[in-house]
């Protein structure tokens, strides 16, 4: 069985009107522009910390990028708690892996 819902002009537009504002306010909760110090530009070292994040890179917050930037030794000390053991198994394999490039580049 069908179910017909008449509205009028005026209870359409309000409805579209309700919904809109209903959007714009959960874009506005997950919007990820906020910034503490928005006027300050990324250095090339924040730039450099945005492209390891490969695909995601757009996603990452500037503020989170100069945190990383000014404390690469908290990032290192919570990097070596969450892989234990195989962190310095990967930081070894890394370090290893640049250093080959780097030699590369010197011919």
């Amino acid at each position: 069985m069908k179910k017909i819902v008449k509205l009028t002009e005026t209870d359409l537009t309000n409805l579209i009107k309700r919904i809109h504002e209903e959007v714009e306010s959960i874009e506005d909760v997950t919007d990820n522009t906020f910034s503490v110090e928005p006027s300050v530009r990324k250095i090339p070292r924040e730039k450099e910390l945005q492209s390891m994040f490969g695909k995601y890179d757009t996603q990452i917050p500037n503020d989170v990028l100069r945190y990383m930037r000014k404390n690469p030794q908290l990032l290192m000390n919570r990097l070596a708690k969450i892989y234990g053991d195989n962190f310095l198994k990967y930081a070894d394999k890394a370090y290893m892996n640049t250093k080959k490039f780097d030699d590369l580049g010197s011919f």
